[in-house]
Parts: C-alpha cells; structure tokens; sequence
C-alpha cells in the first residue's frame, strides 16, 4: 500500500485511518500514539527521550548475566 506524503489514508485491510509520521514519514496504525520506526509521538509531534529506549538494556543486564552464569556452572559440573 502506498500512501501519499502528505494525505492520511484509510487501510485496505480493515478501513481505519492511516498516519505517517511527521519526521520520518513511516505508516503508524490508527491507535499508534508513537512513531514505531523514529519514536516520535503521533499525537503531539514530540519526540521521545533517548532513555526511553534504555528499559530494553536494563532488562537484558540481568538475563545476559544468568545466561553466562549457567553456562560457566554447566562447564564446571560437567567438564569435558
């Protein structure tokens, strides 16, 4: 589906309002209240902070550290 630069348009699929971003000019859905592509919000024009990314690190601190963790106590309950 193509959509004009400036026009919103409806889906073809189920008939709601398509967006585009004001910044990066991606298709955001009906309910879409940020950019997926850039993170600017859809409803005010603002952009996101850059921390608000840094959840998805913080998570995967704790998950990269069991990971090794379980790997180096499986190396050394069963050395080769």
């Amino acid at each position: 589906m193509v959509l004009a630069l400036y026009e919103d348009q409806a889906c073809a699929h189920c008939g709601l309002q398509l967006h585009r971003c004001a910044s990066c000019h991606g298709v955001a859905g009906p309910f879409d209240r940020f950019c997926g592509f850039c993170g600017r919000e859809l409803l005010r024009g603002q952009d996101r902070p850059i921390w608000w990314r840094l959840w998805l690190l913080v998570a995967l601190i704790p998950l990269a550290a069991a990971l090794i963790s379980g790997i180096v106590w499986a190396e050394l309950q069963h050395p080769h």
